[in-house]
């Protein structure tokens, strides 16, 4: 890893693809010279090809530049996938667009980079500026506590009440449209004979007097030694008859 100053290394990044292309084909050149003394031409261009390529691609193109925290002195890979100060934009293209470049989405160059070892923010220009900062994908963002409006509070509760009220108006008009229509649809109760009525106030009144019965020889049977609670108790069954009536 090549660890350089924040303040040089969006040059230091302009630069490597130039420095890289250089020393791949510095070392083709080396290779391709030394192996023609020992197998000849063809052979000797294309191991050196080969491993001038493997060199280029898979170690000098992928190798990242590093910067250190200049508060907390924690080295940082600037291919670290970031999320821009701008317009929130995610960069994962972190190869080719890291945070000491620029936006992969909108073009924005970020003037600071919030360390996530830290959160100190590590400045790229002399400028300093302290807004629109670059900083680490899924890094917690620190928020204060807003402050409730207490008016907007209780407004908000009063329209959530009045639509709670409207809602239950509007169940109880279905629930009465849908009584009305069943009242209209369901045919009317059977009209009782004589005999029905009669039959059902036959059992009425017969059922009250053997209830009667029961109480007066349960009462007579609680209360075999006590004349005046006996008479009293039976005067309140009897009562409760003359109410039937």
């Amino acid at each position: 890893m090549q660890t350089v100053d924040p303040l040089s290394a969006r040059q230091w990044f302009t630069w490597k693809e130039p420095i890289t292309w250089a020393s791949s084909i510095v070392v083709f050149m080396f290779l391709f010279f030394v192996l023609t003394l020992v197998f000849g031409g063809l052979p000797a261009f294309i191991i050196a090809f080969i491993a001038a390529f493997c060199l280029h691609f898979f170690y000098l193109d992928k190798r990242a530049i590093g910067i250190e925290c200049p508060h907390c002195g924690k080295y940082i890979e600037t291919n670290t996938p970031w999320i821009c100060g701008y317009k929130q934009c995610r960069n994962e293209n972190v190869d080719d667009f890291p945070f000491i470049y620029r936006c992969e989405h909108c073009g924005a160059e970020p003037k600071a980079y919030k360390c996530h070892h830290c959160d100190s923010l590590i400045f790229f220009t002399k400028d300093q500026l302290r807004i629109n900062y670059a900083q680490c994908v899924n890094l917690p963002v620190k928020s204060e506590p807003v402050k409730k409006d207490q008016t907007a509070e209780k407004i908000g509760k009063q329209d959530e009440e009045k639509r709670d009220l409207l809602h239950e108006l509007d169940v109880t008009k279905i629930k009465g449209n849908i009584k009305e229509a069943k009242a209209k649809i369901e045919p009317p109760p059977k009209k009782k004979t004589a005999f029905e009525e009669l039959e059902e106030y036959y059992k009425g009144m017969m059922g009250n007097e053997d209830a009667a019965k029961k109480w007066h020889a349960a009462i007579d049977a609680e209360f075999p030694n006590d004349p005046v609670e006996r008479e009293k108790r039976h005067g309140v069954v009897e009562q409760w008859m003359i109410n039937k009536l």
